[in-house]
């Protein structure tokens, strides 16, 4: 004891603090994200931060992003349902079928804005719970609705006709089917590249992933619809989040709600700004489209939406057209 009091008394002395303690409760976090992505860095990182403060450092979050041995896109939901990672970050539409409740917040011409989308999604939380088995809902949002990115000019969605346009979900290509274009499915990584060769002319796509793969550098002009969003999930693994100190708990939700549900509109809109200056300063066209003309869209595509909730979306009828109808009354009370 003599020996180790003397260590540390020089220890102090030379400036060395003794080794930080180790926190109660580490807690792995897995996202498809690279750790570059505005969500690690703007969104999770402040957020881990405020709560491991609030904590007092009981809590410490390690980060699995993209690349990483958990940052597989196809994996997120799995690794946080078996307690592989704690907390993961995915998207619903990734695999395709496995959250239908979830992403019929994503049917053409249903949100405006991803500030409405998120309030409105939120809403709904308890009803689209069942697509998370195993797992504690800590935020759910969707980015900024589409826009349709092509090669030539197009004015409206009519012009889309004959065209071979790079489709996002199955209710896309219906929409684009109904219009006449030829709907084309790939990965977003290979849009480029399938723009260069000629295999497509166009890309329904949020202007966020189109400033990420610098899209706009072979798709040149734009007709910003605000066509369909993009829906994301953040979750815990419902054992892991039960095992916490009640007041951890409580920490957790708190901060999530602050900071979460107040400002995913805001940094969607924030991100995309950026794609769409980064377009403009290329020289690239953007035609806007009215909110009369979203209106009218939305009526033509009625049959396209009420033939996907009756057969295609992996539900029951009659339960996918109930919650359709919860989530386009979540929407205008949002508004």
């Amino acid at each position: 004891m003599k020996r180790l009091l003397a260590l540390m008394a020089v220890a102090a002395g030379l400036g060395l603090a003794p080794p930080a303690q180790a926190a109660d409760y580490e807690l792995k976090i897995s996202t498809m994200f690279p750790s570059t992505h505005f969500i690690q860095k703007i969104a999770l990182e402040p957020w881990a931060k405020e709560i491991e403060e609030k904590t007092d450092g009981r809590v410490h979050f390690t980060f699995f992003p993209a690349g990483s041995a958990f940052g597989d896109a196809t994996r997120q939901f799995d690794q946080v349902r078996t307690g592989v990672v704690d907390v993961a970050v995915g998207i619903p539409a990734i695999p395709r079928g496995r959250h239908p409740r979830t992403v019929l917040i994503e049917l053409p011409f249903t949100v405006p804005d991803a500030e409405v989308g998120t309030c409105a999604l939120m809403a709904v939380k308890d009803d689209v719970k069942a697509d998370f088995p195993g797992t504690h809902i800590l935020s759910l949002t969707v980015t900024e609705p589409s826009a349709v990115h092509t090669k030539t000019r197009v004015e409206t969605l009519e012009d889309l006709k004959g065209m071979r346009i790079r489709t996002p979900t199955p209710a896309i290509t219906a929409m684009l089917e109904y219009i006449g274009a030829t709907p084309v499915g790939m990965p977003p990584t290979e849009i480029y590249e399938s723009v260069e060769r000629g295999v497509v002319d166009g890309n329904v796509m949020p202007w966020g992933p189109v400033g990420a793969f610098k899209l706009w550098e072979v798709l040149k002009y734009h007709l910003d619809a605000g066509i369909n969003p993009v829906s994301m999930y953040t979750l815990m693994n419902q054992n892991r989040y039960d095992s916490l100190p009640e007041d951890i708990r409580e920490i957790i939700d708190e901060v999530s709600a602050e900071r979460f549900d107040k400002n995913w509109g805001k940094w969607w809109a924030e991100t995309d700004q950026e794609a769409i200056d980064a377009a403009k300063e290329n020289g690239n066209e953007i035609t806007p489209m009215s909110a009369e003309t979203r209106d009218e869209w939305r009526e033509k595509l009625k049959g396209v939406i009420d033939t996907y909730l009756a057969e295609n979306s992996g539900l029951d009828k009659a339960e996918a057209e109930a919650l359709y109808a919860t989530m386009r009354e979540a929407v205008a009370q949002c508004e």
